[in-house]
């Protein structure tokens, strides 16, 4: 018990800030998501108002007619959904090319996690002025040099793009983490799987992706946080556009302080994220866990 207590006391910091650094900052989101809080009339004084932010967002006044709130919520859970599993799936399928000894799969490695390394808002900006730009980007001139009419991509498919650019950003987080899981199988039990025979299916299904899925677990968990929090990509491609067609919840906190300033219902928009995060995380959790138990 001593010694347990002489740990306990080296821990401590590390859990003070911690705790200062996350906590704080998310007591005082919950507080001013419950204030009548807006900066552009700084003439009306600052009021309690209970969960009327909140209700804001949530009320129905008829099934016909939902708030904006909904749409939004069904986009970021969209956006998210597919990225993950394109990430998880590509991302894995990705690792198993790059886990090989051969000539030269360094430099792959390397330029493979490049995209990881960029700033989203940087990669925003080349993916939209020299890739998805009509007139002089690679898109718009390979459209016409085919004899077809590039449409505007980010006008008429905002989604699409989005999906894209967050799969593009954020594959090489689920490649690096797989790969280190796939490098840590024992050579001896890959050589028992050639001399055994077992196929390539068998081998990368039935052997290799049960042995990692705790690094499944972890790349699907974290990227869920990641994607969910992404709102730098959106806001120098779509802006949100067209109106609100390419809105996620972060993005729209955004634009509740910086467009609208009102910092109440930004405070209660970003603890109902948070609150949607928990819950997604904690329902992949029971879920990947369910299935590794199945492997097991």
């Amino acid at each position: 018990m001593k010694k347990r207590k002489t740990e306990y006391r080296y821990l401590l910091p590390a859990v003070v800030v911690v705790a200062v650094m996350t906590q704080v900052p998310f007591l005082l989101t919950i507080i001013f998501s419950t204030l009548r809080w807006n900066l552009s009339r700084p003439d009306l004084p600052r009021q309690f108002n209970g969960f009327e932010n909140y209700l804001y967002f949530l009320k129905i006044e008829s099934l016909g007619d939902l708030p904006e709130f909904y749409s939004i919520l069904w986009q970021t859970i969209l956006i998210t959904g597919v990225t993950l599993a394109l990430c998880s799936v590509v991302g894995f399928l990705l690792a198993l090319l790059l886990d090989h000894d051969i000539p030269g799969v360094n430099i792959a490695r390397t330029l493979m996690l490049g995209p990881f390394f960029v700033m989203s808002t940087a990669s925003g900006v080349i993916w939209k002025t020299t890739i998805f730009n009509t007139t002089f980007g690679w898109y718009g001139v390979i459209a016409k040099a085919l004899g077809f009419t590039p449409v505007d991509l980010l006008s008429y498919h905002p989604i699409g793009v989005i999906i894209v650019l967050f799969t593009w950003q954020w594959m090489p987080f689920f490649i690096l983490v797989l790969l280190a899981g796939l490098q840590g199988i024992p050579q001896d039990l890959v050589d028992s799987m050639r001399i055994d025979g077992v196929n390539w299916f068998q081998g990368v299904f039935k052997i290799k992706l049960p042995l990692i899925m705790n690094h499944m677990r972890v790349a699907v968990m974290l990227g869920l946080v990641f994607l969910i929090k992404e709102f730098g990509l959106i806001l120098v491609t779509t802006a949100g556009g067209p109106g609100t067609r390419s809105y996620t919840l972060p993005y729209s906190v955004y634009m509740q302080v910086f467009s609208a300033n009102n910092v109440g219902r930004a405070g209660a928009l970003a603890a109902m994220t948070v609150l949607l995060t928990l819950i997604l995380v904690n329902l992949l959790y029971r879920s990947i866990v369910k299935r590794s138990a199945q492997y097991s």
